[in-house]
């Protein structure tokens, strides 16, 4: 398995977003994952857009319930959606988009610190609803 060899080079650091030299919005260890992934090159895209929305969600303070705060949340949830339409567009199996999306969580928010910016993001989040977008080609970055 790819993560287990994979799973030791992880940033550990004590920075809450990590480094991201080449400023994609994806962290350096995470891109360099995806990229030696055999997967098609429609497939390696949308993946980055899904670690692209995980990443952006730890990148603001959501610590207060604010109208700001709630906004940008849902913004960035909104971002995740088109992630999930595009997975579908370019022809991944909803069973490999959930697994997917839980294995760059697992990787996004490796630390305690993360995880922790991950749940206050979520929290803002608690109640809301979203409509599962269609699959096209519009939601692919």
């Amino acid at each position: 398995m790819i993560y287990e060899r994979y799973e030791p080079l992880l940033d550990r650091s004590d920075s809450l977003t990590g480094p991201d030299t080449n400023q994609d919005g994806i962290r350096d260890d995470i891109e360099a994952f995806i990229d030696v992934l055999e997967v098609t090159e429609p497939v390696r895209k949308a993946l980055k857009q899904d670690a692209r929305s995980a990443q952006e969600n730890i990148s603001y303070d959501f610590s207060d319930k604010t109208e700001s705060s709630v906004s940008k949340a849902t913004e960035i949830s909104k971002k995740f959606d088109r992630a999930l339409a595009c997975y579908e567009f370019v022809g991944v199996e909803v069973d490999d988009i959930i697994n997917s999306s839980r294995l760059l969580m697992s990787l996004t928010y490796n630390t305690k610190k993360r995880t922790l910016a991950f749940l206050s993001y979520n929290r803002l989040l608690n109640g809301s609803t979203s409509v599962m977008l269609a699959p096209e080609a519009t939601y692919c970055e």
